[in-house]
């Protein structure tokens, strides 16, 4: 019978190589939050939360294997969605705060942090609800649209609004915005199903779209369709 030369038979005094410790009982796969929290060894620095009045919006951004809490200051944007669709470059997030895929902050705070918008599914505005809305002699009238989105790594189930004559199949296939603007946002992340988040507003990447179509008669929004 033979064995693998590089491993000590029973009783051997040849030297093991290090263990690893094992991961904690709430490690997963693929969520960087575990990974970045060993890195820390000592306690970090304060984040200050001192921002312009009207300069920034408070975010949670989710990727396939990150999640935070942050500060995105907007430059001269006075929207969330302006910003996004319209900057070029990396994401400069401030106070920062990673959390684990489910939503459960780490003791990782950071107060700058530069993410590349290419790599993150969705922005959620947490600021939203309380953010100023459109002047009057803006609004257009818009219809509601519920539709169903698989990105790598997670579903999601949100309403879109268009023009009432607009095709949603149209506006769909187009390249424009590179992020799309949902509310009633549900999701589930396809690594682990328990794992729900619910927001009133986020910013969708167009890129991380792997299928979409329009919410089915008889399909429910929220944990049913998803």
């Amino acid at each position: 019978m033979t064995r693998d030369a590089d491993v000590p038979s029973m009783g051997s005094t040849a030297p093991m190589a290090e263990t690893e410790t094992l991961p904690p009982p709430d490690w997963a796969e693929g969520d960087a939050s575990v990974h970045l929290e060993d890195l820390v060894v000592a306690p970090l620095p304060e984040l200050h939360g001192h921002f312009k009045v009207g300069a920034s919006c408070r975010i949670e951004l989710i990727g396939a294997h990150l999640r935070l809490r942050a500060t995105l200051l907007l430059g001269g944007h006075r929207r969330l969605s302006d910003f996004l669709n319209n900057h070029d470059g990396l994401l400069e997030c401030r106070d920062a705060t990673v959390l684990r895929r489910n939503g459960v902050p780490t003791k990782v705070t950071a107060s700058s942090i530069w993410v590349s918008p290419s790599d993150v599914t969705l922005i959620g505005d947490l600021d939203a609800a309380a953010g100023p809305g459109s002047p009057r002699e803006f609004v257009q009238p818009r219809a509601r649209r519920p539709i169903v989105v698989v990105t790598p790594g997670h579903t999601l189930t949100g309403d879109v609004y268009l023009a009432p004559e607009a095709e949603l199949s149209v506006f769909i296939a187009s390249n424009y915005p590179r992020f799309l603007p949902l509310t009633g946002v549900r999701t589930r992340s396809l690594a682990d199903r328990r794992i729900l988040a619910g927001y009133d507003f986020v910013l969708l990447n167009r890129s991380q779209i792997v299928a979409v179509t329009a919410l089915q008669p008889g399909m429910g929004t929220g944990r049913a369709a998803i």
